[in-house]
Order: C-alpha cells, then structure tokens, then sequence
C-alpha cells in the first residue's frame, strides 16, 4: 500500500481529518496526517485550539526552538519515507508552502496539490511538474485519479 504525506493547514485539520478517514476507507491508500501522530502533537493541538483562531497557523509561543526543530524534522522525515505529497492547498500556510518544497525540490518525490485556488500558481506548477505530480482542483478530481490509477479497494 502506498503512504503519502498529507500536507494541510492547522485550521482545516478536522475537515481534512474526515475527508482523509473517508478516503482510506475507500482506497488502498495510507494518508500519514502530520497533526495526529503522536500524543505531544495531540496535547499541543489541544492548547492551540484554546487561542484565537487567527493565531492557529503561527504556532505557540512557548515553543522552545527545540520544540520547533522538532516539529520539522518529523515531519521532513515523515516525507521522506512517503510516496509521495498530497497537499490541500486552498487555505495556504508556512508549513505546506515548505512540505511541497522539500517534497518535489529536495527529495524528487511526486507532489499532488489538491487546490481550487492557485492552479496555475508558477510555483505550484513548476514543483508539481518537476516532482511528476499532478495538480487536482478538488477532491472530486483527486478522488476520480485514484480510481483511474487503481487505488480503490
């Protein structure tokens, strides 16, 4: 079974969540969500979701530099033992602007970039090509490329 990062913002993480669970449920296909893999990442979600939600995508001010390196380097790591990216990129952030970087630029694994928004962004374009990705502009698209690809259970 092939293993994809899911590269998201912090504010659509319960929407994505139930579109990710729905999407396994239906495919062969194991989505690894950077927000729910572990209990330290699970309490630190729980004091986000605490403050305003304009603050929700810049992080904790408490977090040591540490704590910040941390959170990268799983998940760089996390990508690079992946297949591949697949990015929900209508609400934009930091982090899945770097998560499809590092996927298509760095580590020349495929980036697919589900976006209603900025499909023809020249950055978004030009890493998706580069990595051999594709460019959906919404979960139908998406959806119907897994079952074409042989995907579904």
């Amino acid at each position: 079974m092939k293993s994809y990062y899911l590269a998201h913002s912090f504010i659509l993480r319960n929407l994505i969540r139930k579109w990710q669970l729905m999407i396994e449920e239906k495919y062969n296909i194991n989505l690894v969500n950077p927000f729910y893999r572990n209990k330290w990442e699970m309490e630190q979600i729980k004091k986000m979701e605490k403050l305003p939600e304009e603050q929700h995508d810049k992080g904790l001010p408490e977090w040591s530099i540490l704590d910040c390196l941390r959170i990268m380097e799983e998940d760089l790591n996390l990508i690079r033992q992946s297949d591949g990216v697949v990015a929900l990129f209508d609400a934009p952030t930091i982090g899945t602007c770097q998560e499809i970087f590092a996927a298509a630029y760095l580590y020349r694994i495929p980036v697919y970039v589900i976006t209603s928004k900025y499909y023809t962004h020249p950055w978004i374009r030009a890493l998706v090509a580069m990595s051999n990705g594709e460019i959906f502009k919404n979960m139908f698209e998406f959806s119907k490329w897994l079952d074409e690809e042989g995907f579904k259970k």
